[in-house]
């Protein structure tokens, strides 16, 4: 995370998650199957303007940093455009996105790409980094090029390994032992909630 005052925007970023209910602890089972002890859900951000302009702006900044050559930016569906839109407005760049067919299990693309662009995968979380190469894919099928991928929120669990491999650079506003860290000297999260997130990333990679 590059922008101003990034420590103080940095709180505010958790502090409005925890306030807006993003955060939860517990047994949850991921959509790959397998179990974590928190988890994060930012498909609700719309409704809460304040904590969601500072998302879109946190990223936009690293956006502007970490890809500053990009002609387009591609929402990751479904929480990745959610994301994406603001960005793209703020930045006044081009945006589409993918979306699975309903004919085939594969993904198609909404909105234009024109070859040779460089387009950035935009997510709300990373984890196995799956998704994004997934998108990644269909973009590079209609003449799109990928070299980044800004996500929130990493949650370490190996997807900067995965999109390395295929040529992909991960960028992250925080990731999750930040956030964590942020939090317990916030005292918005128990030290038990705190070690619970470093050892689930431990666990998994």
């Amino acid at each position: 995370m590059t922008w101003k005052n990034r420590r103080a925007k940095l709180r505010s970023l958790a502090e409005g998650l925890v306030k807006v209910g993003a955060l939860q602890f517990g047994t949850f089972t991921l959509p790959d199957g397998k179990e974590s002890s928190y988890y994060i859900n930012l498909k609700g951000l719309p409704s809460y303007p304040g904590v969601y302009g500072l998302v879109a702006e946190a990223v936009a900044d690293v956006v502007s940093k970490k890809a500053p050559k990009a002609n387009a930016l591609c929402g990751v569906p479904i929480t990745g455009l959610i994301i994406a839109a603001p960005v793209a407005t703020a930045l006044k760049m081009p945006l589409n996105y993918t979306r699975l067919s309903k004919q085939a299990n594969e993904r198609v693309v909404e909105g234009e790409v024109r070859p040779g662009w460089n387009v950035a995968m935009i997510d709300d979380l990373s984890r196995s980094g799956k998704s994004i190469l997934a998108s990644a894919k269909a973009i590079e099928q209609e003449g799109g090029d990928v070299t980044h991928a800004v996500v929130f929120i990493d949650r370490m669990e190996g997807a900067r390994e995965r999109l390395s491999k295929q040529g992909i650079a991960l960028h992250c506003v925080t990731d999750v032992i930040e956030l964590a860290d942020t939090l317990a000297s916030m005292e918005l999260i128990s030290q038990e909630n705190q070690k619970a997130i470093v050892r689930s990333v431990w666990r998994r990679q």
